[in-house]
């Protein structure tokens, strides 16, 4: 099997990919994608570029393109060595772990970009106390879950705690 990442760095979308690679020991090769400056790979093969995609030809020559961190990572998971980090599907904890997925990257991703960017992308001091406090309460809603245990919703990792490991990484490299 032949494995692709389309990556940019920085991205926490696609860090969550990297842990799932590096977690399952899994041989790939990155190709770094520049912002708004795809390469042409990207051009040709994804409808509306954006990374992570994960690129796989497998050992019959399928080819299969893939973005969505989340869902690659499932698909990592249960299609690579052991499944590792996927509650089995239609449990409770699967639900869970979408609901934190939604949560990461409609909610608490929104906030962490209020906090490092202000709104419009114009930072505010005034307005940058409120987000501060908003993102403070949503890290204690995290805070408040792990008290019930070492991770979000077994007592394991799983792509819950993957998903939302890199956007707490933002916010240790913001200003305080």
């Amino acid at each position: 099997m032949n494995i692709t990442l389309h990556d940019y760095r920085r991205c926490p979308f696609c860090i969550r990919v990297r842990m799932v690679l590096y977690l399952k020991n899994i041989e790939h090769k990155i190709v770094n994608e520049p912002l708004r400056e795809w390469t042409p790979w990207m051009l040709e093969h994804v409808d509306k570029p954006r990374v992570p995609v994960l690129h796989i030809i497998t050992a019959s020559g399928e080819e299969i393109i893939m973005p969505e961190s989340n869902d690659i990572n499932v698909w990592l998971d249960e299609n690579i060595g052991n499944k590792e980090f996927t509650p089995q599907k239609n449990t409770p904890a699967y639900q869970q772990m979408v609901d934190w997925w939604e949560w990461c990257g409609e909610i608490f991703k929104h906030q962490i970009d209020l906090f490092k960017y202000g709104e419009n992308r114009i930072f505010d001091t005034e307005k940058h106390r409120v987000h501060t406090k908003d993102l403070a309460d949503m890290i204690q809603k995290i805070e408040d879950h792990l008290q019930i245990g070492t991770y979000l919703i077994e007592d394991r990792l799983t792509l819950a705690d993957i998903a939302i490991i890199p956007f707490i990484r933002q916010i240790m490299r913001t200003r305080n």
